[in-house]
Order: structure tokens, then C-alpha cells, then sequence
């Protein structure tokens, strides 16, 4: 029997059995030993996937090493599925930049080999990727590219899904009337398809953009109409949910005996399924409901509860809520004391979970609604005694203004005492910024005095002495016979000869005439010819927009870290080819340096040495921006925006 039938006969074996995870692996690692090339990039791609729920690094490892051997044997097919399944991990590890780039490679590929199906699967993942990252502009453009294709192949059920994605999409941008265009398209494909649990989610979602359109009446009819095809379905979670959606909804209108029914339902299925961040919000809600028909009993055993599991699952909103709907309960039972430690403890978290800032105009609407709200509710006990609600009303009233003053006070000394330390903080900040920067400019502008000093002692002192030394020679060799020491003297000037230059191009390097009797321009162009034309690299020069002299201080620095990158460029970068562009833009200069050498790691520039360091040091000192990019065997671009 051939390999692949082997790995055929394998895999519907593990689908009929029901192995669990860890025999799959297994049984396929056993594999690895009896194959080669294709089938063997194919199994070592479903360890990929297969590990995806084990282990992420063992997965990755896996995925690099089918990656490898398709590159090796040229198995382009090969290269694009290691590159999506390894995107797919980095997905799961919330690594979005690196999941886009691998996904990008595989989409290459997939073009390349117009494999249509394939491509439009990788205009989706990248679209959920850039959703994930709220790049939600970019997440729409790759959707509809999916959708476009998909719509071509004619494949329906990925063209309602598309849909869909598409409409949350809009609803999340705000565009509520195009998020319904979209679900109602999705929803006719899944009806047409007889996807019935597809069908039950587009109702679903058209409820929630209805919600956001405060249409409470549609919104209901469609939750209704999801809950009842998940019932049919049996599906506890969908029922869950949309039971929850309708109490919500129910709640806000101020039924809350309705609310609670529906409620209490969605916490039993939430409770048998075991969603603990659904339990706590099913208890919250059930808590407030019980609040607002005053009974305050079965309101703290749901609210306490709730608080519990929101703690447990880890889940902020909840917690909040719970603390929020506590504190009300406490103070219409005039527990003031329980009821601000409560708020205090709802204002505290919300801190922490906003960096510490209080955002006080939330805090008041909250308690204008908590109070209108308090007011509607006591207006309802004039019917028992007319004198009693007048009293208990204006000690309500007392009550609630005493816990606003208490809530705007503190949160407004929070607020100023927060202020007032970022305000400090950033003065420091700046403060520090200036110093150093003024520290770093004096050091370069000490340096660069230093070589201009001996730059001019080596010109007009050892240089005149070599120059004095040449001249004695020629003075005293015109005279003397072509000997065996006019033969060595000669030589002697030869080396006189040699020293000077050497010392001219030291002391050209040092402080170079040019710059400072022509400009960047033609400094830049002899010291691109002295440094380069004794190497292999070859390289051009382009410059716009430089008609001018640019202020002393920037063209030095120009110079210099120009000079520092071709230095870089011939003892590290191993390039053929070198450009050097300087580029005069608006209120910018820009200069770019690319080669096609070796590269290096970016992440790793703290370990690449003085050159580097030099060139950071310069570009700080003039309020300038560095940007690198490099990749391993693929060149280095370094860019210098500096403005004038």
C-alpha cells in the first residue's frame, strides 16, 4: 500500500475510534520515521494543528520544521500551509502582527499558485486579525475580498459567513443601517442553506443592532425568534444567551418581574453548562430585578453571588455591576455606611481597570439616574399616607444629595490628586528629556570640537613638519650622486610621501574640507569615493531638494552619521550594493541609507555595538527620529527624519 493511502487509512481511523489528542500525535509522530518529502511536510503540518491544543511551542516547532522541508524540497503548497497553521498559533497567543505577516506569506503563495479557495480562507483570517486589533477599516476591506471570492465559487455557506463578520463589522463602526443590510443578506443565505443554527445567529445579532438602535420591540421579536430555533436545536448555550438578551431588555423597560423570569431560566442552562461568566451576569441581573421590586432578601443572596463568580472568572464588567447595584440596595435600606464602602469599592476598581482615572462625569449620570430613578420609586407609596411619603421623601432626598456630595467630593479629590501627579510627573519627565538631551548635545558638540582641533594639528603641525621634511630632502638630494644612500633616502621620502597622505585623509576624516567649504553634498560624495572605491561594494548616490546650505550643526550630524553608516556597511553588512539617498522634504530632511547585505535581528539592536549606539546618540541630540528595518539575509534600511 502507497505512504499516502497509509496516512489516509490512519486518519479515518482516528475519526471513526475517537482517539483523544494526545494518541493522534502519537500515533502520527510514528509516522515521521516512514515517510519523506510531501507526505511527510503533510503529517508534520497536522502535528502543527493537532499540538495547537496541547502545546503551543511543540506546535510551532513543529509547523517550523514542515516550513523547512518544503522550502528544502520545493514544495510550494507545502510552505503556505506551515505558514497559515503557524498564523493560526499566533492567533491563539494573541501575537497579531506576527499572525498577519505569516498569513501574508502564505497568501503569496496562494496567488501565486491562484489557488482561490486558499486565498480567500487568508483574506478572512487576516480580516478576524485586524478585528481583533481594532483596525476595524482594515478587518472590513479583507471580508469583502473573502466575500468577493467566495461569492464567485459559488460558496454558500462561507459567503453567510463572510456576511455576517462583515455586519459586525459595521455595527462596531457605527454604521447600524449597513450592519442590518448585511445580517439580513446572511440570514437569507442561511435559510436558503437550511443552516438553522446559522439562522438562529443572524436573528440573534439583528437583535443586538436593533438594541443599539434602541428599538426594544424589534429587537425583541428577533431574540424571540433565535430562542426558538436554538430550543428546537437544544443548544443550552444559544438558549442561554438570548434568554439573557430578552431579561436585559426587559429589565431596562422596567418589567422586572418579566425580567426575572426569563432571567432565573437563562441562569439554570448557564449553571448546567458551567459558564461562570454568565452565571455572574445572569446573578447581577437577577439582583437588580429583585432590588427594584424590593425584595432586598433574594436581592443580596443574587448580588453576593454573583460578585463571587464575576471574582472567580475573573470578569471587571461584572464585578462592577455587582458592586454598583449593592450599594443601592444598601442605601434604600439606609445602610449609608455599607453603601458608600460599596461605592467605594465600585469607584476603586474602576480605577484600576481605567489606569487610575476617574471619570466623573459616568460617576454622576450614574447617580442622577440611581436618584431619578429612587424618586420614581417612593412616588409610588402616596396612595398608603400622604403625609409619611412627603417625610420619607425628603429624607430619601437628603440621603441620596449626602452620598452625591459623598461620591462627587471624593471622586472629584481623586481626580485633582491624580491630575496633580501626572501633571508633576510629566514636567519631571520633561525636564529629565531636556537635561539629557542638552547633556548628550554637549557631548557631541565637545567631541566634534575635539576633532576640528586636532584635525588643524595635524594639518598645520605634523603635516607642516613632514611637508619641512620633504623639502630638506629634495634640497640636499640634488646635490648628491645616485649611491647606495641616495637609494635609501629616496626610499626614506617615499615614506615621508606615504605618511602625509595618510595623515591629509586622517585629518580630511577627522573634520573634512569640504563640509565646510561646500556643503553636505560634495562632502558626502568624497567621502562615499575615499571609502568605497578600495571594496567590492558598489553604490550610488541621489540627492533632491538640498540647494541650499542647511544649518551647521544638522549637516554636521548628517555627515556624520552617514559616515558611521557606511562604516557599518563595510565591516558588518557583507553588501554588494549600497544607495544613499538625501532627501530635502517640507520642514524635513530625510536621509536613507539601503543595502542588500547580510541584515540582523531588529529586536536585538541592543547587542549590535558602538556604530549604532553613535548613530542613536547623534539622532536624540538633534530632535530627530530613527527608524531601522532588517531582516536575516535580506538587507537593512535605516531612515533619518530630522526637521529643519
Amino acid at each position: 500500500m502507497k505512504i499516502a493511502g497509509i496516512i489516509l487509512v490512519t486518519i479515518l481511523t482516528f475519526v471513526l475510534t475517537g482517539l483523544k489528542a494526545n494518541q493522534v500525535t502519537d500515533s502520527l509522530e510514528s509516522l515521521l520515521t516512514t515517510t519523506e518529502d510531501t507526505n511527510k511536510v503533510k503529517i508534520l503540518c497536522d502535528l502543527c494543528w493537532e499540538y495547537r491544543f496541547i502545546s503551543a511551542d511543540k506546535s510551532l516547532d513543529y509547523g517550523s520544521k514542515a516550513l523547512v522541508l518544503s522550502e528544502k524540497i520545493g514544495y510550494d503548497k507545502g510552505v503556505a500551509q506551515s505558514y497559515n497553521d503557524m498564523g493560526i498559533i499566533f492567533i491563539d497567543q494573541s501575537k497579531y502582527s506576527k499572525a498577519i505577516s505569516y498569513f501574508e506569506n502564505a497568501l503569496a503563495i496562494r496567488k501565486k499558485q491562484n489557488d482561490l479557495p486558499g486565498i480567500s480562507a487568508l483574506y478572512n483570517k487576516i480580516g478576524i486579525v485586524y478585528q481583533k486589533q481594532g483596525k476595524l477599516k482594515e478587518a472590513l476591506k479583507y471580508q469583502i475580498e473573502a466575500l468577493i471570492i467566495y461569492d464567485s465559487l459559488g460558496q454558500a455557506r462561507w459567503v453567510a459567513y463572510s456576511l455576517n463578520n462583515i455586519a459586525i463589522i459595521h455595527q462596531n463602526l457605527g454604521n447600524l443601517d449597513q450592519s442590518l443590510v448585511y445580517h439580513e443578506r446572511a440570514l437569507a443565505q442561511r435559510i436558503n442553506l437550511n443552516d438553522e443554527y446559522g439562522e438562529g445567529m443572524s436573528y440573534g445579532n439583528i437583535g443586538n443592532v436593533f438594541v443599539k438602535m434602541h428599538d426594544t420591540i424589534q429587537a425583541i421579536g428577533y431574540y424571540e425568534k433565535a430562542l426558538e430555533i436554538f430550543k428546537k436545536l437544544n443548544n443550552d448555550e444559544a438558549i442561554s444567551i438570548q434568554l439573557s438578551n430578552l431579561g436585559n431588555i426587559y429589565l431596562a423597560k422596567g418589567q422586572s418581574k418579566k425580567a426575572i423570569g426569563l432571567l432565573r431560566k437563562s441562569l439554570d442552562l448557564r449553571e448546567k453548562i458551567g459558564d461562570k461568566k454568565g452565571i455572574s451576569s445572569s446573578l447581577v441581573k437577577l439582583g437588580e430585578a429583585y432590588t427594584n421590586l424590593n425584595n432586598y432578601d433574594a436581592a443580596a443572596k443574587a448580588l453576593y453571588r454573583g460578585l463571587r463568580m464575576a471574582k472567580e472568572a475573573q470578569v471587571v464588567d461584572e464585578e462592577m455591576a455587582a458592586y454598583l447595584v449593592l450599594a443601592k440596595l444598601y442605601a434604600l435600606q439606609d445602610q449609608l455606611d455599607s453603601a458608600f464602602a460599596l461605592t467605594a469599592q465600585y469607584i476603586d476598581l474602576k480605577d484600576s481597570v481605567y489606569d487610575q482615572r476617574l471619570k466623573q462625569q459616568i460617576v454622576d449620570v450614574q447617580v442622577k439616574y440611581e436618584t431619578e430613578k429612587m424618586e420614581r420609586d417612593m412616588e409610588l407609596l402616596s396612595s398608603k399616607n400622604q403625609l409619611n411619603e412627603a417625610r420619607l421623601q425628603q429624607r430619601r432626598t437628603e440621603i441620596w444629595l449626602l452620598t452625591f456630595v459623598i461620591i462627587s467630593v471624593t471622586g472629584l479629590s481623586i481626580f485633582i490628586y491624580f491630575r496633580r501627579k501626572q501633571k508633576q510627573k510629566e514636567a519631571m519627565d520633561l525636564a529629565l528629556i531636556k537635561h539629557n538631551t542638552l547633556q548628550l548635545k554637549a557631548v557631541i558638540d565637545g567631541q566634534e570640537e575635539e576633532r576640528r582641533r586636532i584635525a588643524r594639528e595635524l594639518h598645520d603641525g605634523v603635516g607642516q613638519k613632514l611637508a619641512g621634511i620633504k623639502l630638506n630632502w629634495e634640497s640636499i638630494s640634488s646635490g648628491m650622486k645616485e649611491n647606495e644612500k641616495y637609494w635609501e633616502l629616496k626610499e626614506m621620502a617615499g615614506l615621508v610621501d606615504n605618511a602625509a597622505g595618510e595623515l591629509r585623509t586622517i585629518s580630511h576624516q577627522m573634520m573634512p574640507k569640504e563640509l565646510e567649504q561646500f556643503g553636505l553634498v560634495p562632502a558626502v560624495e568624497s567621502m562615499l569615493y575615499n571609502n568605497l572605491k578600495n571594496t567590492n561594494i558598489q553604490y550610488s548616490f541621489d540627492h533632491l531638494g538640498i540647494e541650499k546650505r542647511l544649518p551647521q550643526l544638522i549637516e554636521l550630524n548628517l555627515f556624520r552619521i552617514t559616515q558611521e553608516l557606511v562604516s557599518n556597511t563595510i565591516k558588518h553588512a557583507k553588501a554588494n550594493n549600497l544607495n544613499i539617498q538625501l532627501l530635502k522634504r517640507q520642514n524635513n530632511v530625510v536621509l536613507i541609507a539601503e543595502d542588500d547585505g547580510c541584515g540582523f535581528e531588529v529586536t536585538d539592536i541592543d547587542g549590535l555595538g558602538i556604530g549604532l549606539m553613535n548613530i542613536e546618540s547623534r539622532v536624540k541630540s538633534i530632535n530627530a527620529h530613527l527608524d531601522i528595518e532588517s531582516e536575516l539575509n535580506k538587507g537593512t534600511t535605516i531612515r533619518v527624519r530630522i526637521p529643519v
